[in-house]
Parts: C-alpha cells; sequence; structure tokens
C-alpha cells in the first residue's frame, strides 16, 4: 500500500480469532508499504482484514495458517558431581537470579548447587530426620539467592536452608492432615506475596502458608473437583495452577482456593498427559508442563489449549525452571543432567 498521510489514520488491520491475538504491529516499511505483526496464542487459521476509510480490500481476507510450537531441546547442561558423588534420582530444580541451580536427588536424600555450567558447588544433605538431613528431598525453591527451600517428603516437613553455609534457618511441619501439618510434601515454591505454597501429594492438597509457617489457605481436598495425588502447583496473578497426577490433567484454582477448570486426560496424544509433574509459565505466558511418563514436555495456553511440544525425547521429566538468560532447564529422572528446552517461535 503505497503511504499517502492521508491514509495513515484510515487504515485498519483486524485478524479473527481477536481472543488468540496479541503483540499486533502495524508498521512503515522504507519502500512505503505497511507490515503486519502479531504473535498468534494457538495453532489454526487467522484471517486478516484491512480496511481503508472504512471499506476492505477486494483481496481481503488473507488467511494465515498457524502450526504448532516445536519446543526444541538445544543443549544439555552435563552435571559435574563430585568424583565421590553417584546421583540416583534428580528431581526438584530452581535457578537464582546469578543462574546457579539447585536440584534434589530424591534417592540420595540431598540437594546440590551448581554454577550454570553444571560445575558442582556443593552439596547438602544426607539422610535422616535431624535438621538438615533429609526423608527424601523433592521440591525445592530459591527464597533468596543464598537460601532454599526444600520440600523434605519422607518427613512431612519444609526446610529452609542456606545452601551456602549448610545452616538450617528454620523449618517446619509435622506428619498429619491439621494446619501446619503435611503428609509427603512434594514440592514448594513462593507466590507473588511471599507465602509458601506446599502441594501435599498424602493429602491431596495445597497448603498455602506465611513465611513464618502459619496456614494461610487449605484447598484442593474437598468439593467436586479434588486433587487426587498432586505433583506440582504454580502460582500465578491470582490463580493457582496443579498438576493433578492421579487424574492426568491440569486443575486450575482461584486465589481463595475455588476450582475454575481443568484440561487434559490421560493418554498420549496431544493435550493429554501420562503422570503430569512439574509446570512453569514462561516469558510469553505458554504453561509447560512436564509430561513425565510421555517422556515429553508439552505447551499450553493459559486457558489450556494444546499449543506445542517436545520433538526430542525426554527420559521422564520431572522438574522445570527458568533460567536468568531464557534458558528453560528440565530434570529427567533417568538422566543425570539438565536438558536446555528452547521454545522454537
Amino acid at each position: 500500500m503505497i503511504n499517502q498521510a492521508c491514509l495513515e489514520d484510515q487504515v485498519e488491520v483486524l485478524i479473527e480469532p481477536a481472543k488468540d491475538v496479541t503483540n499486533v504491529i502495524v508498521s512503515e516499511k522504507e519502500d512505503g508499504n505497511r507490515q503486519l505483526k502479531f504473535t498468534p496464542k494457538v495453532p489454526g487459521a487467522y484471517s486478516i482484514k484491512v480496511k481503508i476509510s472504512g471499506k476492505k480490500l477486494p483481496t481481503c481476507p488473507f488467511y494465515v495458517q498457524v502450526k504448532e510450537r516445536e519446543l526444541v531441546v538445544v543443549g544439555e547442561v552435563d552435571l559435574k558431581f563430585f568424583p565421590e558423588d553417584e546421583p540416583e534420582l534428580l528431581d526438584g530444580i530452581a535457578v537464582n537470579s546469578e543462574g546457579r541451580i539447585v536440584v534434589t536427588d530424591n534417592a540420595d536424600h540431598c540437594v546440590y548447587e551448581f554454577d550454570r555450567d553444571g560445575n558442582c558447588l556443593r552439596k547438602r544433605g544426607s539422610e535422616g530426620a535431624k535438621p538438615g538431613e533429609f526423608g527424601v528431598a523433592s521440591g525445592v525453591s530459591y527464597v533468596n539467592d543464598k537460601e532454599i527451600l526444600i520440600a523434605d517428603q519422607g518427613n512431612h516437613r519444609i526446610q529452609h536452608i542456606n545452601i551456602q553455609t549448610g545452616t538450617v534457618v528454620k523449618r517446619f511441619g509435622k506428619h498429619g492432615s491439621g494446619k501446619g501439618e503435611f503428609k509427603n510434601p512434594l514440592d514448594v515454591c513462593l507466590d507473588d506475596e511471599g507465602h509458601i505454597v506446599v502441594t501435599e501429594w498424602g493429602n491431596h492438597r495445597i497448603q498455602v502458608l506465611s513465611q513464618e509457617g502459619e496456614t494461610i489457605l487449605i484447598f484442593g481436598d474437598s468439593g467436586q473437583e479434588k486433587l487426587h495425588e498432586p505433583r506440582s502447583c504454580f502460582p500465578y496473578k491470582n490463580m493457582f495452577l496443579v498438576t493433578d497426577c492421579g487424574n492426568d490433567c491440569i486443575k486450575v484454582f482461584n486465589q481463595s482456593g475455588t476450582f475454575l477448570y481443568k484440561f487434559g486426560k490421560q493418554g498420549n496424544q496431544d493435550g493429554q498427559f501420562g503422570w503430569p509433574c512439574g509446570l512453569l509459565l514462561d516469558s510469553s505466558n505458554n504453561l509447560l508442563v512436564c509430561d513425565r511418563n510421555n517422556n515429553r514436555v508439552q505447551q499450553f495456553s493459559l486457558d489450556g489449549r494444546f499449543t506445542g511440544k517436545t520433538i526430542t525425547y525426554l527420559p521422564r521429566p520431572t522438574g522445570i525452571a527458568t533460567a536468568p538468560d531464557g534458558r528453560i532447564l528440565v530434570t529427567c529422572e533417568t538422566a543425570y543432567k539438565v536438558s536446555i528446552v528452547y521454545i522454537l517461535k
């Protein structure tokens, strides 16, 4: 379209379905033509109409077919453990603002910290019930660049540890089903307000606590859509997204713990799950889910529509985290390394 000042404010671009489009930018090229860019949320056909002074161009609509996204494994962080260590079952993973990586080995009852290249900096923990010991170390999350929270599954508690010094800052919880009690906590993280969010496998629920360990909210263990063996919970704004392993689906609750919606079912087709585990939101608000028994990571829109998956075999992925440089890191149970997953957009 030839650039004419009189037409500049009279050009209208309409993309359908509008609800599935973000980041629409119409810019002027050097030759005077207009260029349209937009980000589709889900695969499918998109129609584009252009109007000038309210009149549709005779060649419209144009159609663009968007394919599903391919999540490509572009590399691996080969974790270099200490010579005397033999890792057995890698599970939780978290990354701090400096790019350091913590990974739990729940069979060896410990947590390792690595630099961004996979060099082991330190190892903390051993089997036991004393402070700093673990009865299966599962999910892990950074509180700050030096301190971490660990779901101590077998001891039914959460431990807050300075990973650099090994000092136990605090610990809370005991076996039970009451407030402040846990049964096999598998994952732990912080929400936007700094509350501690614990995923309880044995109590089939999510428990939200203050930094001091006081219970604020419990949900998922009652109502029509009860959780069954939840594995991970990801807080996002006013929602909690939960991997419900026992039902092979993702369930979404509001900030008060009220069930909103769910998606997925057992199977190995697109949008189906075989034991969903870790999950996170990437920088574009794509929901990434470790589909453990299907050996892949799947991608969804926030409303639960399938949008892509890994095209490389991942041996039983369980944990997933984002690094400051944009890398998406995935732990695999049967591989002593972390795969770097890159989203091909």
